[in-house]
């Protein structure tokens, strides 16, 4: 492009000092002045003729320009007509001649070549070329680094969450068994993995399936917890966007819905199938039933899905006495081929049972038995095991790492157990002996073998509407809640009818701020409830739920359960007292039961707190001593004036528990537990993420990035910053509106104030400021002025900015590797290249800058060419530097995949297939990526 001194109507010209306004038409000209019209932005521009800030657009053959109507011309001639250039060339999408005039070139172009805006005189201050190199080494760093997709989330950091995420999140297309028990934190673990699945390209499409009651709770934990925005999928919206042809589940990458609305709608479920999904996850998949030759309509839906879906997560708390054949269920969907047989796969559970066994000396220290090494010799190389009990610590730790690699479904299931996480609070259990209201008796009387009558008798039709007056639980329950002075309470009966009704008479006896929450409400009404009783301030004090209360949610901010009635299955006890009793949870729990004394409600108690101290301890046998002491808990509960049978149910129930928590104890997969724990691997990892977290970086740089791009940062208190727009901002961030936003860069801050933002590497707003500064054209160009006495006046360097990039699938990865790399190269008066750091350089006026460029225009075009020159040496180390560690790390994981298939057969042919193919492609990517000039700055000496 050239610069031209002569105007003429019709003419196209950009504005030096106001580029934003994009390329200007001149309308208007008389002797003195110059009016140019900005058709971008409807504004107009009256200038001094002879002094006009203005730089003459004028293209090239080969160059190629955009018509205002969206259609791009390759130039091959260009002709001039009263002062009017018309370009003739190709027009590229219809492939025809075509005569494009300059009045109709597109209006939002700008110069984006770093060194045609230099010698157009379009520069800016040089702190922008500074700001733009410090973005693509942070986006750099982050890209390359282990941490990707885990410093960002809004989570406590868990040892055993952590190790699990990452081992599972870094694989191609995992399909794995999450199946820690009740409050381990399997959705944060799934939140983890799908994060990092995510932003290291290996899934761009995800559905995630979850009970109806956990929609909206899975749509704010993503949201929350890694800053993904779901799309909830309902009959609603799929009716609404069924005017338009196409599958509306290809309208959106990220989708939640329900397996009820997939299992009752078989249109919408045929276009879920179609839509092609990356990742797959299933909440509370213990829900889906299957046995052979029956399996149910809603584990069919999940299994046709799961053949089509490269990765699937199964989420279950699933206690060991759901028994073999429904865990072997869902491994069944995770891996047909390998899973097809029920026998076979017990016997196979068998031979790692003894494994597991074996083990055990080995975990302590102690000497193994010829037993054990006979049963570890059938998974490890025989010189591992060569003089085993005489080699050092070293050794039989890489013994063990190396037996939990070849563990049979050791890759497919993670499952932890409280008994070996730490971290959990007391439970004490507080129990209050009522009297049984005369109107429950003489029913009693009446219908001695209602079993609903016996255990909640405020539901049978004679009292339904007068309970609350006669019932002494109510007078109780009131005066706890003014005894515990404004606690958060959570309370939890088996029926919706009886929580509405506990409410209203709690408001009405009390005042006591209380909300409800049942299935009769729909999703936004039970989170707005939610939501008032975790407000600290002039939020409810206790919130009454019906038995859906005890599914997924999480009110760890309570400590105070009042359990109005209790269940009768024990598993529904422990998903109650699950909801409190979590990691995270600060306090003891508190246990609170009024029951009847001499009634159906005290056996009951008495059968869960002496027979099997469900209360007080997580009771994994629970659902095996129900089914085999059932009949008499029945008798017991229609007969509990029948002192005899029970204390019979509970000598007998105790000695069961006792016996089978002993079993369960000696069955236990050690090595699986060791092998989901992450004990002796997970440790570094930790310690890296807390390493990273101490450093300021992050919050000096954004300070001064915010600052940079029109973004007021105040601060609001130690811990927290509030953010607002100025109307200077480049461009709108992502979230950030007039009322700002609070936000915070220490996690112990972010988990535990809702409204603060935790900002991170990994949080959009940061990569979305970054991206910004890179993509905008704003510091592509820069003169400063520095001064260094030691060196003649006049003395100039050249910094140029290059970038090494190549482009690529994202399935892969190639941004693992070799994302925009920056090199940068500093070329001095000699065209010497110089390692010279400036610290600080002043901006310099437009008139003087232009007069610069003009005089040291040769001078640049040859520092220019030396740079390129000079950068491509560098690249071609760089190139051989990220082919090596690419070779060195995927090559180590494809030859360990390859050593393990031969002796675990959870490793999938298709993800070695996979690894092959990803290394020889990445290494022919890599070596043809190619230097991009980026930005430039002329920074001259001025003592």
């Amino acid at each position: 492009m050239a610069k031209q001194q002569l105007f003429a109507l019709g003419q196209r010209w950009l504005s030096d000092t106001e580029t934003d306004l994009g390329l200007g038409t001149i309308i208007l000209l008389d002797s003195r002045t110059v009016t140019v019209l900005f058709p971008a932005t409807g504004e107009t521009r009256v200038y001094a003729a002879q002094s006009a800030p203005l730089t003459r657009i004028q293209f090239e053959v080969g160059d190629t320009i955009q018509c205002h109507e969206g259609w791009e011309l390759l130039i091959e001639r260009l002709t001039e007509q009263n002062g009017q250039l018309t370009y003739h060339g190709l027009r590229l999408d219809t492939k025809n001649a075509a005569v494009l005039k300059e009045t109709f070139i597109d209006h939002h172009f700008q110069l984006n070549q770093p060194e045609q805006r230099l010698f157009n005189g379009q520069f800016d201050h040089p702190k922008w070329f500074d700001l733009r190199e410090q973005c693509l080494r942070h986006q750099f760093n982050h890209s390359v680094s282990d941490l990707l997709g885990f410093v960002g989330a809004r989570v406590d950091l868990i040892p055993h969450q952590l190790h699990i995420s990452s081992e599972v999140g870094r694989r191609h297309a995992p399909r794995v068994l999450l199946a820690d028990e009740v409050g381990l934190g399997k959705t944060i673990e799934a939140a983890l993995i799908i994060h990092q699945q995510l932003l290291t390209a290996r899934a761009q499409r995800v559905l995630i399936i979850v009970p109806s009651s956990l929609v909206h709770q899975w749509l704010v934990e993503m949201l929350r917890r890694v800053n993904l925005a779901f799309s909830v999928f309902d009959e609603e919206r799929c009716e609404a966007m069924s005017e338009d042809a196409s599958n509306p589940f290809e309208a959106e990458q990220l989708v939640i819905c329900s397996l009820d609305f997939l299992t009752h709608n078989s249109r919408y479920y045929q276009q879920a199938l179609a839509a092609q999904w990356d990742l797959m996850v299933v909440d509370e998949a213990h829900h889906l039933k299957w046995s052979q030759g029956q399996p149910s309509q809603e584990y069919q839906v999940i299994e046709e899905l799961a053949q089509v879906t490269a990765g699937v997560l199964l989420l279950t708390a699933t206690p060991d006495q759901l028994g073999h054949e429904s865990h072997f269920a869902r491994l069944r969907l995770l891996d047909p081929a390998r899973f097809h047989d029920y026998q076979r796969f017990v016997q196979e559970e068998q031979q790692y049972s003894l494994l597991a066994q074996a083990i055990t000396p080995l975990l302590s220290g102690e000497t193994l038995s010829p037993t054990d090494i006979a049963a570890i010799s059938k998974f490890a190389d025989d010189d591992m095991l060569t003089n085993i009990n005489q080699t050092e610590h070293q050794q039989r730790t890489k013994l063990l790492h190396t037996l939990l690699d070849r563990h049979g479904t050791g890759r497919m299931l993670f499952r932890n157990s409280r008994a070996g996480v730490s971290g959990f609070p007391a439970r004490i259990l507080h129990s209050y002996a009522l009297t049984q209201p005369l109107e429950y008796q003489m029913l009693l009387a009446l219908e001695p073998n209602n079993l609903q009558l016996h255990l909640t008798p405020e539901r049978h039709p004679n009292v339904v509407n007068s309970w609350v007056d006669v019932d002494p639980r109510v007078e109780w329950f009131a005066d706890k809640l003014r005894e515990l002075k404004g606690e958060k309470v959570l309370t939890i009966c088996a029926n919706a009818a009886t929580a509405m009704q506990l409410s209203e008479a709690l408001r009405v006896k009390t005042g006591i701020r209380s909300t409800v929450f049942h299935e009769g409400m729909s999703i936004v009404e039970r989170d707005k409830a939610a939501v008032y009783f975790s407000q600290n301030e002039e939020g409810a004090q206790v919130l009454i739920c019906s038995e859906i209360g005890s599914e997924g949610r999480n009110f760890q901010f309570a400590h105070h359960l009042v359990l109005f009635d209790l269940p009768r299955v024990p598993d529904l006890l422990e998903q109650r007292i699950g909801r409190l009793d979590r990691i995270g949870q600060k306090h003891d729990v508190c246990l609170h039961v009024p029951y009847f004394k001499d009634s159906a409600q005290q056996v009951l108690l008495d059968w869960y707190h002496q027979g099997l101290n469900a209360f007080e301890q997580t009771c994994p046998t629970g659902m095996i001593v129900f089914e085999e002491t059932q009949e008499i808990l029945l008798n017991c509960l229609q007969n509990p004036e029948d002192e005899v049978q029970c204390h019979q149910l509970i000598n007998q129930t105790a000695q069961l528990h006792k016996t089978l928590k002993l079993k369960m104890e000696q069955g236990r997969d050690k090595l699986l537990e060791l092998n989901s724990s992450g004990h002796g691997r997970v440790e570094d990892f930790l310690a890296h993420i807390l390493s990273a977290e101490e450093s300021p970086t992050l919050e000096l740089f954004m300070t001064k990035l915010f600052d940079a791009i029109g973004v007021l940062q105040e601060e609001k208190d130690e811990s927290c910053y509030l953010l607002r727009p100025t109307e200077t901002m480049l461009s709108p961030l992502p979230g950030l509106d007039e009322e700002g936003m609070t936000v915070t860069y220490e996690r112990t801050t972010a988990t535990r104030l809702e409204q603060a933002h935790f900002l991170s590497w990994d949080h959009p707003m940061i990569t979305h400021a970054m991206d910004m500064m890179t993509t905008e054209v704003i510091g592509k160009s820069s003169i400063g002025l520095c001064q260094d006495k030691s060196l003649p006046t006049g003395a100039y360097w050249l910094e140029c900015l290059f970038v090494l990039s190549a482009k690529a699938e994202k399935s892969m990865q190639l941004t693992r590797f070799l994302p925009p790399t920056p090199i940068k190269v500093c070329i001095n008066t000699k065209l010497e290249l110089e390692d010279k750091k400036f610290y600080k350089i002043e901006s310099i006026r437009p008139k003087m800058g232009a007069q610069l460029i003009n005089a040291l225009r040769k001078q640049i075009i040859s520092a220019l060419e030396t740079a390129q020159v000079k950068a491509e040496e560098l690249a071609i180390t760089v190139k051989s530097e990220r082919q090596q560690q690419m070779d060195s790390l995927l090559g180590d994981e494809l030859a360990r995949l390859q050593s393990l298939q031969k002796v675990n057969p959870a490793i999938r042919p298709e993800e070695i297939s996979h690894l092959a193919n990803q290394i020889d492609s990445l290494n022919g990517l890599i070596s043809g990526a190619k230097l991009n000039l980026e930005a430039v700055r002329l920074v001259v000496n001025n003592p």
